[in-house]
C-alpha cells in the first residue's frame, strides 16, 4: 500500500518505505501522547566504530587476542550470548578506544538486520570491542536506557527503526536518521518500572550463568584432567574389546585411546549409562488448536533451550517427547565442527518434540547425575568423542555410535552424592531463570506497547512503582497476571504461567 504525501509534508527522506503507513500511523500515536523526544535527545555519547574482519587472528596467541562482539551473538530477546563472540588482536583496544564496552550502555543494531537491540551487563568480557554493525549509546541522567531498549523493542519502536533502512544491498541506520526515532519519554518511575523488568532479567540471567558456571567446574574437577592430552596424536592400539562395527580410524581417536590407558577401569558406555538415546521426529506444521510444539537445531544453545518452538501436528506416538534433565545435541550440520560443540540441558518438563535433527541423550539418574554427562561430554575430550561418532560427507551422528562413547566415572564417596545429584536440581532452576528473563523482557516490551496504545496509564505504572518502593508487590502482580503472550488483557497464554515461581526466582538469586 502506499501514502500519497504533498511537497509541505515530505521530510529530507524521499524514500516510499520511509511514509509506509504503517510508520506513519506510528508517529503519529506517539505523538498524540504528547511526551515526545526524538532518540538523540536523550543520548549522552554515542560511537560507532569501523567494521572489522576477524580474519587478522590467524597465528596470534590467545593471551594477545581481545572478544569481539557483533549482533550475531545477540539473540532476540537482548540477550548477550559472550560465549560465542569472535576474537581480535589486543593491540585494537589501543587503536580503537572508543570501541570498548562499557556496563549499561545501550547497543542496537544499524547494519544488517536492524533488529537486535541489546545492553551491556555489569558482568562482561575485559576489553570488550564492540562490532561498527552495533552503535553504542550512553544516556543522560534523566533517561533509564532499559526503558529505551523496551521502546525499541517494541513493535512500535521495530516499525521506526526499519523505516530508517537506507542502501539497496545491506540495511544500514545513518546516526542522524537514528537520532531522529521519536520515543514516547514517560515520566521518571514509568520509566524505572518497565526499565526495572529488564534489569531484573539481567540479573537472573547472570544468575543463571553463575550456577551454570559452578554445575560444570563441580562435574570437571571430578574427571581426570586433560589439559596435558595429546589432542594431535595419530598412532593408536585399538583393544579389541572396544571393537564394535565401525572399522574406520576415526571412531578411535589417539588420545581418546591414550586416556582410556591412563585411567583403566573407570570409563562406562554411554548406552550403559543412559536410559535412551534417539533422534527426533519431524512433523509437519499444523495450527495452534491441535498442535505440539518442536524444537529444531536452531532452538539449541551451549546451556537451555531458547527460541520460539514450531506448532507442529501431535505425532501417533508420545515417546519421542523430551523430559526434564534431558541432553540435547545438534545430528547433522554442514560443518561437522557444530556437532557436539552445543548441548542443551532440558530445565523444563513440558511437552516439546524434539526434530529429526536433533539427538537426545536421556542419563539413567540412578547412575549418575544428567548434569555430570553434560559436563563431560562439553569437555576437550568429550568434544572429540563426540566428533568421532561423525559419519560420511554429510556429517552425521547416529544414536547407536553415540551410544558406544566412553565416559569417564568418578569415585564419589556416598556422603557427597547428595550433593552431586543436586547439581541437577540447580541446572534446571538455572534454566528455569533463563526463561523466566526471557518473559520479563518481553514483559517489558508489552507495557511499552500498552502505553502507547492507551491500555495502561502512566499513572497506573507509577502507583505500582511506588508500592514497589514500598515493599508492596501486590499491584505488580496484579499488572503481570494481565499480562499475555499478545499483550496486556490479550487473547493468548498467560505471559507468566506462575508469579509465586517468579518472586521465588528473584529471592534465590538475591541469595546467591
Amino acid at each position: 500500500m502506499y501514502t500519497v504525501r504533498i511537497h509541505s509534508q515530505l521530510e529530507d527522506r524521499l524514500d516510499a518505505e520511509f511514509y509506509n503507513p504503517e510508520a506513519l500511523k506510528t508517529v503519529q500515536k506517539i505523538d498524540g501522547l504528547g511526551k515526545t523526544k526524538r532518540l538523540g535527545q536523550l543520548i549522552s555519547d554515542g560511537y560507532r566504530v569501523v567494521y572489522h574482519g576477524t580474519d587478522a587472528i590467524n597465528g596470534i596467541a590467545e593471551e594477545k587476542l581481545l572478544p569481539f562482539l557483533s549482533p550475531s551473538q545477540i539473540d532476540d530477546q537482548g540477550n548477550i550470548d559472550f560465549s560465542s563472540v569472535d576474537k581480535l588482536p589486543l593491540y585494537y583496544k589501543e587503536d580503537y578506544p572508543k570501541g570498548l564496552a562499557v556496563a549499561g550502555e545501550l547497543l542496537i543494531e544499524v547494519k544488517g538486520n536492524v533488529s537486535k537491540v541489546g545492553m551491556v551487563p555489569e558482568i562482561f568480557p575485559k576489553y570488550l570491542m564492540v562490532s561498527g554493525s552495533l552503535y553504542k549509546a550512553s544516556f543522560n541522567a534523566g533517561t533509564n536506557s532499559r526503558y529505551v531498549l523496551a521502546f525499541l523493542k517494541s513493535k512500535h519502536g521495530q516499525v521506526l527503526k526499519n523505516r530508517l533502512t537506507s542502501n539497496t544491498i545491506i540495511n544500514y541506520i545513518a546516526k542522524d536518521a537514528l537520532y531522529s526515532i521519536p520515543l514516547f519519554a514517560a515520566e521518571a518511575d514509568v520509566q524505572k518500572y518497565i526499565g526495572d523488568k529488564v534489569r531484573q532479567a539481567e540479573q537472573l540471567r547472570a544468575w543463571a550463568k553463575l550456577a551454570e558456571t559452578h554445575v560444570k567446574q563441580y562435574h570437571q574437577a571430578l574427571v581426570p584432567q586433560q589439559s596435558r592430552l595429546d589432542f594431535a596424536k595419530r598412532v593408536r592400539v585399538v583393544s579389541p574389546v572396544r571393537m564394535s562395527e565401525r572399522l574406520d580410524a576415526h571412531f578411535y581417536p589417539g588420545v581418546v585411546d591414550e586416556y582410556l590407558r591412563l585411567h583403566q577401569g573407570k570409563f562406562k558406555r554411554l548406552g550403559k549409562l543412559c536410559a535412551t538415546v534417539y533422534n527426533g521426529q519431524t512433523q509437519p506444521e499444523a495450527g495452534a488448536a491441535d498442535s505440539c510444539k518442536q524444537i529444531t537445531v536452531t532452538n539449541l544453545s551451549s546451556s537451555f533451550l531458547g527460541g520460539a518452538p514450531r506448532e507442529v501436528e501431535v505425532p501417533g506416538k508420545k515417546d519421542k517427547f523430551l523430559k526434564v534433565y534431558d541432553i540435547l545435541m545438534c545430528n547433522a550440520a554442514h560443518n561437522k565442527a557444530y556437532i557436539g560443540k552445543d548441548l542443551t540441558f532440558v530445565h523444563s518438563d513440558a511437552a516439546i518434540l524434539p526434530s529429526t535433527e536433533v539427538m537426545t541423550i536421556r542419563v539413567d539418574r540412578n547412575q549418575m547425575p544428567a548434569s555430570y554427562v553434560w559436563a563431560y561430554l562439553l569437555s576437550k575430550l568429550g568434544y572429540a568423542q563426540i566428533q568421532s561418532t561423525i559419519r560420511g560427507i554429510t556429517a552425521h551422528s547416529y544414536p547407536d555410535d553415540m551410544a558406544l562413547l566412553d565416559i569417564y566415572v568418578p569415585d564419589v564417596a556416598d556422603k557427597d552424592k547428595e550433593e552431586w545429584f543436586a547439581c541437577d536440581e540447580k541446572l534446571e532452576l538455572a534454566g528455569k531463570a533463563c526463561e523466566v528473563a526471557t518473559q520479563l523482557t518481553n514483559a517489558a516490551k508489552l507495557l511499552v506497547e500498552a502505553l502507547i496504545e492507551g491500555q495502561l496509564t502512566e499513572a497506573e505504572l507509577i502507583t505500582t512503582e511506588k508500592a514497589l518502593q514500598a515493599g508492596t508487590d501486590r499491584l505488580d502482580r496484579y499488572i503481570l497476571s494481565r499480562l499475555n503472550t499478545d499483550g496486556i488483557d490479550g487473547q493468548g497464554p498467560a505471559l507468566f504461567s506462575d508469579l509465586d515461581e517468579l518472586y521465588r526466582l528473584f529471592a534465590q538469586a538475591e541469595v546467591d
